[in-house]
């Protein structure tokens, strides 16, 4: 009876740990989702990052907004917070991104707050932005 109960405990907290793991790992993909698509920002990207991260209903704005976009660099990004949910297959990234417009030479800096989606079949997920690329005065 006794190895019974502890055969039991031990599968318990080993189904707790495999459950932690996975939420993890769902918030690692966040964070490398997250660098990717800033990073592709960062890079003139906008296009790129419009087939890779937006839903299909939102990439003929995210095209748009790409398109204003010419003519930024951007020189950095910080991150400021970010928040995971894998329950509810929800993030929320908030960062500063330091930029110019051609052809001036001073550095603005404005908020990003970018909205994520865990979604796709059970085998398939993957993060999703559901917000566009923020407009850059």
């Amino acid at each position: 009876m006794l190895q019974r109960i502890m055969l039991l405990i031990i599968v318990i907290a080993l189904l707790g740990g495999c459950e932690s793991m996975k939420k993890k790992h769902i918030a690692w993909e966040l964070d490398e989702c997250s660098k990717s698509y800033n990073g592709m920002i960062r890079w003139h990207e906008l296009d790129k990052a419009a087939a890779v991260f937006s839903p299909k209903e939102l990439q003929e704005e995210f095209m748009r907004k790409a398109d204003s976009a010419k003519g930024v660099k951007v020189t950095d990004f910080r991150i400021k917070k970010m928040e995971c949910s894998p329950e509810k297959g929800e993030a929320t990234v908030i960062l500063d991104i330091d930029y110019y417009r051609e052809p001036s030479v001073t550095v603005k800096t404005i908020e990003d707050k970018q909205e994520w989606k865990y979604v796709g079949k059970k085998e398939n997920k993957k993060w999703q932005l559901m917000t566009l690329p923020p407009d850059f005065p």
